[in-house]
């Protein structure tokens, strides 16, 4: 049978398939131990903590995140976090 034009493309991607499958076969296995790379856990995954939904004006979320940025806090979560804390605690006095 005669050789096609395409035949040594479609040799070299078999090859090269064929070298992938390898490479995914040869990975190292990670150790199941304590993982020190990467991003820490965030709040999403975290169990004590619960995302909410809140609705206020627009020019006060955006007053308030320019104080956040101002005094160096990040966190608008912090912030109403510990205003609610301060707000049960002073229900409860």
């Amino acid at each position: 049978m005669a050789k096609s034009k395409f035949d040594a493309v479609l040799g070299q991607r078999k090859t090269l398939s064929s070298e992938v499958v390898l490479a995914e076969n040869t990975r190292a296995i990670e150790p199941t131990g304590t993982r020190s790379r990467g991003r820490p856990p965030g709040k999403r995954t975290h169990p004590d903590y619960r995302q909410v939904t809140i609705y206020i004006p627009r020019a006060l979320h955006d007053q308030v995140k320019i104080s956040l940025i101002q005094e160096g806090r990040k966190e608008f979560s912090e912030l109403v976090g510990s205003l609610l804390d301060r707000w049960i605690r002073e229900r409860l006095d």
